[in-house]
């Protein structure tokens, strides 16, 4: 069994070769090809923590796994990170275990690759201008993920509710990403203002723009911090009014996306207002931007599935290129 650490992931895959993997995942998703429940949580309010746990089997690679994670908030004051865990795949054929690796990058990587997936299909073609609203422990991928799928994007503002966490933000992408230009934001409004397309990674109970700040441009949306019932990064308004609305799992969205919960709790939104899956836009059953449209959203709260496909495609890579830590159960 192969261990890999998080420096034997970065080594293993990038970002691009995430969202290619990531695009068969949506694909045999949509078809039916998996078996995902939604995932389990565990809301643990006595340390201000979550615990997830996320199984999948996906039938054309032939593979298995699960993986759990823990998000515990208060852990930067620990010096620990907020997201922890490990991903256990199996080999399909025989049920072996093959793997165990580091989640917390695993978990950061396909969720900008799921953003990154969506852009691709739903970002205006001309889209040179983008936002990032929060720049927690996501904001780093999803930002990696917008730039690979739209090259043409040269300007980003980044916004956070601590102004010192934005520019310690600001002062790593620069470092990490050149020929691009990046500004801190006042407000989120100031950040969206102009932005084609933008990024939505906070852990926010309450919308963190309007509909009205948008502007009449063409803009699509992706919106990634909500993943429980209680949380709520996007007004009711700006999902109403998408010309497309798109989730990554439309079960999933549904039990656990507060953007959806909430307003369709309210009276406010339907579930006939989410258009489909961003499978069906890869598999062609669904169009993804097409003339005339003006706001595209997708919402993920992620799911088992995109994992495994993810640890697959890593665990491939590490054992072409002989690199992690062998194990052994006996």
């Amino acid at each position: 069994m192969l261990f890999l650490s998080e420096s034997d992931i970065k080594a293993a895959i990038d970002m691009k070769g995430t969202i290619d993997a990531l695009e068969t995942a949506f694909r045999v998703h949509s078809e039916g090809k998996t078996k995902t429940p939604v995932r389990t949580h565990l809301d643990l309010d006595a340390v201000n923590g979550i615990g997830l746990f996320m199984p999948s089997w996906v039938e054309p690679i032939k593979a298995m796994g699960i993986k759990t994670v823990t998000v515990y908030q208060d852990n930067p004051k620990k010096n620990l990170p907020v997201i922890q865990g490990t991903v256990q795949l199996f080999d399909g054929e025989t049920g072996t275990p093959i793997s165990v690796m580091e989640a917390s990058y695993v978990t950061k990587l396909r969720t900008g690759a799921s953003s990154g997936v969506a852009t691709r299909q739903l970002a205006p073609s001309d889209a040179s201008r983008a936002a990032i609203i929060g720049t927690g422990a996501q904001a780093y991928m999803q930002l990696w993920a917008v730039m690979t799928a739209v090259p043409g994007i040269k300007e980003y503002r980044i916004f956070d509710i601590d102004r010192d966490k934005a520019e310690a933000f600001k002062g790593q992408v620069e470092k990490d990403f050149t020929g691009v230009r990046f500004e801190v934001a006042s407000s989120a409004a100031e950040a969206v203002k102009e932005a084609q397309v933008i990024t939505t990674c906070t852990t926010s109970k309450k919308p963190v723009f309007s509909y009205s700040d948008l502007g009449e441009k063409e803009v699509h949306v992706n919106a990634v911090g909500a993943f429980t019932p209680q949380m709520q990064e996007i007004d009711a308004e700006v999902m109403l009014k998408a010309d497309k609305l798109y989730v990554d799992d439309f079960e999933g969205a549904l039990a656990e996306s507060g953007d959806l919960i909430i307003p369709i709790g309210e009276g406010k939104l339907r579930k006939e207002n989410i258009t489909g899956e961003i499978g069906e836009v890869l598999l062609e059953r669904m169009n993804g931007r097409e003339k005339g449209d003006g706001l595209t959203v997708y919402e993920t709260v992620g799911m088992g599935s995109l994992d495994v496909v993810a640890a697959r495609a890593i665990y491939d890579n590490a054992v072409k290129n002989k690199a992690g830590t062998e194990l052994s159960l006996e």
